[in-house]
């Protein structure tokens, strides 16, 4: 059996309330997808990079980009689907054929993690031998002091957060959605890319930005012209 020692996976769903076709959606000629796949190609950390979606226009537009395809069902394509399912489904597609060590996952959606980013996360990931990495924003520590509702219940995350002075607050990050990384025998058997020996790899607002809604495609849009006017 061959080995793969580092897996890359981009999920891309055809479905998207926000933005039609989100995931074709362009930046500078070239559709997110694109843009993800030459980043990941950049790094040359991956020997496979995998396109999982249900949408047949998109499988097309990966083979199109000399992409491997892999088609997901509909049942884990819906817009409460998980990202972690559709790794899980490609994992057990090929491990009939391949031992895979790592995978990653890159989201289209976040246009502005480069092939840099997802060097050096990895490199983080590796360095220390950590079990899993996530990529994540560094957020105002205030927002540790929030309480949530939760079944009629009102609780927050820390009992006694709410009440520290702001100075005591620990720093707060927030996932960003552009780079998960994780040891392919820890991800089956949690199922998730979180995990107790689990790397934060941080990136600033521009290269954080998630695209989601129309709103967010337009400042993408005015980043891109102001990168390219220099």
């Amino acid at each position: 059996m061959k080995t793969i020692n580092n897996l890359a996976i981009i999920p891309a769903r055809g479905g998207s309330k926000g933005i039609k076709k989100k995931n074709l959606s362009k930046l500078d000629g070239k559709t997110l997808i694109e843009i993800t796949a030459l980043e990941i190609q950049k790094t040359k950390l991956f020997e496979k990079i995998i396109l999982s979606s249900e949408s047949e226009e998109i499988l097309d537009h990966g083979l199109s980009l000399g992409i491997e395809i892999i088609k997901r069902p509909k049942q884990i394509s819906k817009d409460n689907s998980r990202s972690e399912d559709a790794v899980i489904h490609v994992l057990r597609r090929l491990s009939g054929k391949f031992n895979i060590k790592h995978v990653g996952l890159f989201q289209p959606t976040s246009p502005f993690r480069d092939h840099i980013n997802i060097t050096k996360a990895f490199k983080k990931y590796k360095r220390n031998n950590f079990d899993s990495l996530i990529s994540v924003t560094k957020i105002d520590s205030k927002y540790m002091k929030l309480f949530y509702e939760a079944d009629d219940s009102i609780l927050s995350i820390n009992d006694e957060l709410p009440f520290l002075p702001r100075q005591k607050l620990p720093n707060a990050f927030l996932p960003n959605g552009a780079i998960y990384i994780a040891k392919v025998k820890h991800f089956l058997k949690q199922r998730s890319f979180f995990s107790k020996n689990m790397a934060l790899y941080e990136m600033d607002e521009k290269s954080s930005l998630d695209i989601d809604t129309k709103k967010d495609l337009i400042t993408a849009n005015i980043l891109v012209k102001k990168q390219n006017s220099f």
